[in-house]
């Protein structure tokens, strides 16, 4: 008995792995999808100008960026939860000059110093401090940002709209008390605004104090700017995204 040693069929050499490829055409597609898999990569992490795509890089960036400082726009989220995000609008200009064109209460009166600007009273009413007008329409926020210091203390001393009107009261002021000898601290309140009307901007050096005294601050870096709230609704992993994807993945079985 004699066996006759003859080539495998074409088809025995292609489902041969263990061999390697045989055919040119299996060569050139392996290193073709390869090259493919790393473009796409590269795509999704880097991001492709062609096609407007940002990239996980870029985006991790702009949702870091909105976050912190406000400059970028809302970016995508996997937060379980709903959230709000807040940024200062720079489209808008607070029609509100610095603090030598403001007004006095009570007797305040402000020197400048430097970059700085001195408030002081003797103390002798019970509201004492600087206010400017400005005109509001429902809807409007007005963020206020100052550094505050005082060499003798100021246990009273509030900033915000001793007028401004919302559905509880009239008056919407911040109280912090400034330490005596400290160093500057930085401070900030938002004012959300309910009803067309013209409210006082107010830095009180005393708002209803316990008793009256001299009191004196120093004031700079003076901020006022309209402010944005967005609200970032991200659906939930469990009950939203899952079972739309296992729904998608039912119909494409389902196609096949």
């Amino acid at each position: 008995m004699r066996l006759e040693k003859k080539h495998k069929p074409s088809f025995h050499k292609a489902n041969a792995r263990y061999r390697g490829v045989t055919e040119h055409n299996q060569y050139t597609n392996f290193v073709l999808e390869t090259a493919h898999d790393l473009v796409l990569l590269i795509n999704v992490t880097k991001g492709n100008q062609h096609t407007q795509q940002e990239g996980h890089e870029k985006e991790i960036y702009n949702n870091f960026v909105s976050v912190m400082t406000g400059d970028k726009e809302v970016g995508k989220s996997n937060l379980f939860t709903a959230s709000t995000l807040q940024k200062i609008d720079k489209s808008r200009n607070v029609p509100v000059p610095g603090m030598e064109g403001w007004s006095s209460i009570g007797g305040c009166t402000v020197t400048k110093s430097g970059d700085s600007f001195m408030l002081t009273s003797q103390g002798l009413i019970e509201t004492t401090g600087m206010f400017s007008p400005l005109y509001v329409e429902p809807g409007d926020k007005i963020y206020i940002r100052l550094k505050v210091k005082s060499g003798a203390g100021a246990p009273y001393f509030s900033f915000g709209s001793n007028n401004l009107r919302t559905v509880e009261q009239t008056g919407n002021t911040k109280k912090v008390e400034v330490s005596a000898g400290a160093d500057y601290i930085l401070v900030d309140h938002v004012l959300r605004c309910h009803y067309t009307e013209a409210i006082q901007l107010n830095i009180n050096l005393h708002e209803s104090p316990e008793f009256l005294q001299p009191t004196s601050v120093e004031i700079k870096d003076l901020e006022i700017h309209y402010f944005q709230e967005t609200s970032v609704a991200a659906s939930s992993f469990d009950t939203s995204i899952k079972p739309s994807v296992d729904a998608m993945e039912e119909k494409i079985n389902s196609i096949r």
